[in-house]
């Protein structure tokens, strides 16, 4: 995994990916791309608080990390220089149960449109700059776990009980290399899985947005 600094504007420039039309909305980056969080929990004045102490970011087979919310501002920014995005020009993020992700993120970005299924269960997040966040668990039905299990083309395993949730961290808090390769797999799980969806479909703008709106034979 490298660090988020490593990912530059000049790289993001040389791989510009295609664009397609998407009747209505206008142009989407026809790329796989995933997001997540880790997240720890304790009590401050014996109330429950929670906080992200690392996210991780994919980028084909590159995963890129960051460890607070101003360098994950930061990488919107530098998507939306690299590849001209705006509202009408758009990449879609992946990430698997935005739902909670975005209790977490909602109150650093600036959204343009936010569309949910029931209250506090948004499945795509548009944010000012042209990035989308777009659940991909309710597309799967399944958990990271399964939907690993029901790829095709990709081969790839969910590590499981590699990461220790009973321990309270923060930004600065060492993270071994077992955790990072637990942290490493669940964003690469999502970009395999979209990834099969655009060959499906033909590209990503065809891939429904849940479970139930594909067409089925």
């Amino acid at each position: 995994m490298k660090h988020i600094s490593d990912l530059t504007l000049e790289y993001l420039q040389d791989n510009k990916p295609s664009f397609i039309y998407e009747y209505h909305k206008g142009k989407v980056a026809n790329i796989p791309l995933s997001f997540d969080i880790e997240t720890t929990s304790t009590y401050i004045d014996n109330e429950k608080v929670a906080f992200m102490y690392v996210w991780a970011f994919a980028l084909a087979d590159d995963v890129y990390y960051g460890r607070t919310w101003n360098e994950l501002q930061g990488l919107v920014d530098l998507l939306q220089q690299a590849w001209d995005l705006n509202p009408k020009k758009i990449c879609r993020i992946y990430v698997h149960n935005l739902a909670y992700e975005f209790q977490f993120m909602r109150k650093y970005f600036s959204w343009l449109r936010v569309f949910a299924v029931d209250e506090r269960k948004p499945i795509k997040a548009l944010t000012v700059q042209g990035v989308e966040f777009v659940d991909s668990l309710i597309l799967s039905g399944f958990n990271l776990n399964k939907t690993a299990e029901n790829l095709t083309t990709h081969k790839i395993d969910k590590l499981v009980g590699d990461l220790d949730y009973s321990l309270i961290r923060h930004s600065q808090t060492p993270i071994t290399e077992r955790e990072w390769g637990y942290i490493k797999n669940d964003v690469l799980i999502i970009i395999y899985y979209i990834d099969e969806q655009i060959d499906i479909y033909g590209d990503i703008t065809k891939i429904p947005l849940t479970n139930t709106g594909r067409v089925r034979a």
